[in-house]
């Protein structure tokens, strides 16, 4: 990685040589999380070394002290590559034209939207996830959500730093995404402070701080 911080084209080959497997494996966790299973072998290998280009690009902001392999930091660089090649074939424009969107669209991956369903899904099972995601819609945009939802998840995989995990995955300054996950948690406590509906929320461990 500190021979491609400083532009060493061989190391970028040494990395897909070496370290191809570990990274065709993250390739084919994120296509299994994704539901995709008819990709060969070479278009695996390709997405691999699209990976591997990214790493290239970002090389000089991997720390090698925080003890995280490159690709394993780079999950969500490795998300949103995957989700790309997956939308050019899976996803339909909305029958009203370009889904209306209030952040850049580089903030609004498509590969993210499960994030949202899924709780969707939860709700009709757990009564304290439906209330959530009521005090959520209320409050806040879907972009928004997902935002304060991948965070959370990269924080609770043991990323140091999520905000900047995530704001580097989505075109994003990491202030930004800490003033969004901030102002969502903010208006949400302020519900279950204010509104008897929304108190059983209080306790809720998404609410805490930390980004």
């Amino acid at each position: 990685m500190a021979a491609m911080a400083e532009g060493d084209t061989d190391a970028l080959a040494v990395l897909y040589v070496e370290y191809g497997d570990p990274i065709r494996g993250v390739v084919r966790k994120e296509l299994a999380r994704l539901g995709v299973t008819h990709l060969d072998a070479a278009e695996i290998d390709g997405l691999a070394l699209d990976v591997c280009s990214d790493l290239f690009r970002r090389a000089g902001s991997w720390d090698p002290a925080h003890g995280v392999l490159p690709w394993t930091w780079a999950r969500m660089r490795v998300r949103a590559i995957v989700g790309r090649s997956i939308g050019q074939f899976t996803d339909r424009l909305p029958d009203g034209g370009p889904a209306e969107t209030a952040a850049p669209a580089a903030a609004v991956g498509n590969d993210e939207e499960g994030v949202l369903v899924a709780l969707d899904r939860l709700g009709g099972l757990r009564s304290d996830l439906r209330l959530l995601h009521e005090a959520l819609d209320r409050v806040s945009r879907p972009s928004q959500q997902k935002i304060l939802f991948e965070v959370r998840m990269q924080a609770g995989q043991g990323d140091p730093s999520p905000a900047v995990t995530v704001a580097r995955a989505y075109g994003l300054r990491p202030d930004a995404v800490r003033q969004t996950c901030k102002r969502v948690v903010d208006r949400v406590r302020d519900l279950t402070d204010h509104d008897p509906h929304f108190a059983p929320l209080a306790d809720l461990h998404l609410l805490r701080q930390a980004s």
